[in-house]
């Protein structure tokens, strides 16, 4: 794992390695402030229908019958964290890890870049309580520092595909950060360079503990990675660290 941003994140994440699906569900809200709603089928309706009933900002959830893994609304350095409860064991793991991805991707830690550059008086801007000063706003906005509450509900077209660049490069992120939460790249490289495809996507599934979808876009992934770097940079030392 070389890229900054990632190493960045798994600290941040502060998760053992590999967690299991217990471990995830123990240690996530006494690591981060997230409260977890397991919702059985759950969809945009139930999600926001819940947060209405708490008095929690929506921020504009559609109430809408679309089935969900998983939903994360952030807002004022805290969030909820919306999984299925029926979906299988495996599913459930993958989908608390990538919620977490995109709290500390795209909450935590843009949030920690505001208070770095401005301190505490930034935060009403973060929270939506107060407009941004020109100059603020031009930090926020070169810095992809987002204000108010946040949806993270990918936007989907009607067969399934992210609508928009930014959906996508967002989900992409929270993927990688997942698959190294869940199963450290250093630990599957070895996989891919001994084993033939299917066989690397067995043991991601079976030792790792990935679901079968996520078992093989992590192994396209880190092939297309390894070709492109060479092959010592694989084998470079992790500053650990905790994915999703």
């Amino acid at each position: 794992m070389t890229e900054g941003w990632l190493q960045e994140a798994v600290k941040a994440c502060r998760l053992p390695s590999s967690p299991s699906l217990d471990e995830l569900l123990r240690k996530v809200s006494l690591l981060h402030p997230l409260s977890l709603v397991h919702i059985p089928r759950l969809t945009c309706g139930l999600a926001r229908d819940w947060l209405d009933s708490k008095e929690r900002a929506h921020g504009g959830l559609p109430r809408t019958s679309r089935r969900l893994h998983g939903c994360m609304v952030a807002d004022r350095g805290g969030g909820v964290l919306f999984y299925d409860s029926q979906d299988p064991e495996r599913q459930q793991r993958f989908t608390l890890a990538h919620e977490v991805a995109h709290f500390v991707l795209e909450h935590c830690l843009p949030r920690a870049r505001a208070l770095r550059a401005f301190g505490q008086c930034i935060v009403p801007v973060l929270d939506g309580r107060r407009a941004p000063s020109a100059h603020e706003s031009l930090f926020l906005m070169l810095k992809r520092i987002p204000i108010g509450v946040q949806v993270r509900l990918m936007d989907r077209n009607d067969s399934g595909e992210p609508c928009t660049a930014n959906a996508m490069e967002a989900e992409q992120r929270a993927d990688r950060l997942a698959f190294e939460l869940l199963a450290p790249a250093r630990e599957v490289l070895p996989l891919l360079r001994h084993s033939s495809k299917q066989e690397a996507e067995a043991e991601l599934c079976s030792r790792f503990g990935l679901p079968e979808r996520e078992a093989r876009s992590y192994t396209r992934l880190l092939a297309r990675d390894s070709a492109r770097r060479p092959f010592f940079l694989d084998l470079a030392p992790v500053e650990e660290w905790s994915h999703g």
